[in-house]
């Protein structure tokens, strides 16, 4: 009975969608919940709802509550009208980002992905064993989509074969936050910076912020005896490791080693987490591009880098791309860590950083905003 009214409901917001009329200046961010409201989403609908010229609004699909004029619920006359009018629809995965997705005319639509990191791993046709007509039939949804750089624009119109017209030089919204000075940051983020200078207690924050796997290994486990030679590295350094798990990732035992969990911030906006952090430590996560920006350390550990290439596989050479060592080992891993406390950035730093950003100078929400407004 749910299948048939659901099937019923989907066709009859498809034939409304093909007559109701669309509003230029009618742009819909939809999120699944209001914890969805973050990263690119968050800085972009921020930057557009300052303009006049536009009805800009989240249109969430959940049952959540959130008495805010610029949030509407799906599941109301009020969503449903957005969400037929609405001439350009933001996404940052795909259209399953978008409720009845099924049911849309996308001739009639602008659909803009501004997606959610700067690639390193493969995506779109460079992933292995996918099924080519699903993708063709997905990506050519898509009318623009956001890069931080020629090569960053090389890279996706290889995922996702767009042309180059269709991808907007503009930098990623989200890294606006790592040029903000302490007036435009908003209360929510202010929260959670203070929660976060709250658990490091005046100490150097190292933040560890490992990718997901997609097969068998998950993320890289530490046995007793490393965790002891870390936690004494730590001590000595007056450093904390501060942990932000991918949410599609298994937890990391980290035994008796005191770690701050970001997972717990009351705003846990990855930019917040960049801003005060005084090394990273990462893999294959594009984190550390988006770090790059800070001039600061940055940290490899990468025990399964063999398993990674053969199953997901980089867009890159990782040796070239990455802006300082590949640790697979342990020793390598600490030996990198303890050096990093002491010593200034790299020159092939500074080299990585310009050609992964085009742009240094927090504007980028601003150059997205531009292009959407221009387009309409």
């Amino acid at each position: 009975m749910k299948n048939i009214l659901f099937d019923t409901f989907q066709f009859f917001l498809k034939v409304l969608d093909s007559l109701f009329p669309k509003s230029d200046n009618t742009i819909i961010f939809p999120l699944d919940s209001y914890k969805e409201y973050s990263d690119n989403r968050r800085f972009l609908f921020d930057s557009l709802s300052k303009s006049q010229e536009i009805d800009c609004i989240i249109l969430f699909f959940n049952k959540e509550n959130i008495v805010n004029k610029r949030y509407v619920n799906f599941y109301t006359l009020k969503g449903i009208i957005y969400w037929l009018r609405a001439r350009c629809i933001v996404i940052s995965h795909g259209t399953a980002d978008i409720p009845f997705s099924h049911s849309i005319d996308y001739r009639r639509r602008r659909l803009v992905n501004i997606w959610h990191g700067i690639s390193l791993k493969n995506l779109g046709y460079r992933m292995k064993n996918q099924n080519i007509s699903s993708l063709e039939l997905e990506f050519e949804k898509y009318d623009s989509m956001i890069c931080s750089s020629t090569l960053d624009s090389l890279a996706m119109q290889s995922c996702f074969k767009k042309a180059e017209r269709n991808m907007w030089l503009t930098g990623l919204p989200r890294n606006d936050l790592l040029f903000f000075n302490d007036s435009q940051i908003s209360d929510d983020l202010k929260n959670g910076l203070n929660w976060i200078n709250d658990q490091l207690n005046q100490r150097k924050m190292v933040l560890y912020m490992p990718t997901w796997r997609d097969d068998k290994f998950h993320n890289p486990k530490f046995n007793e005896r490393e965790i002891a030679k870390l936690k004494l590295l730590l001590k000595s350094e007056n450093a904390v490791l501060a942990v932000k798990i991918h949410p599609n990732a298994p937890p990391i035992d980290f035994g008796s080693l005191p770690i701050v969990n970001l997972s717990e911030c009351p705003c846990p906006e990855v930019g917040l987490f960049l801003r005060k952090a005084d090394v990273l430590i990462t893999d294959y996560s594009s984190v550390w591009v988006d770090f790059l920006l800070l001039d600061r350390q940055i940290i490899s550990y990468c025990p399964d880098i063999s398993n990674y290439k053969k199953t997901r596989g980089l867009l890159y050479d990782y040796d070239l791309v990455f802006p300082g060592k590949i640790n697979v080992t342990f020793e390598s891993f600490l030996k990198e860590l303890k050096i990093s406390f002491s010593t200034s950035i790299i020159s092939k730093q500074i080299r990585i950083k310009h050609l992964f950003h085009a742009f240094l100078d927090g504007k980028n929400s601003e150059r997205v905003s531009k292009k959407i407004l221009s387009s309409l």
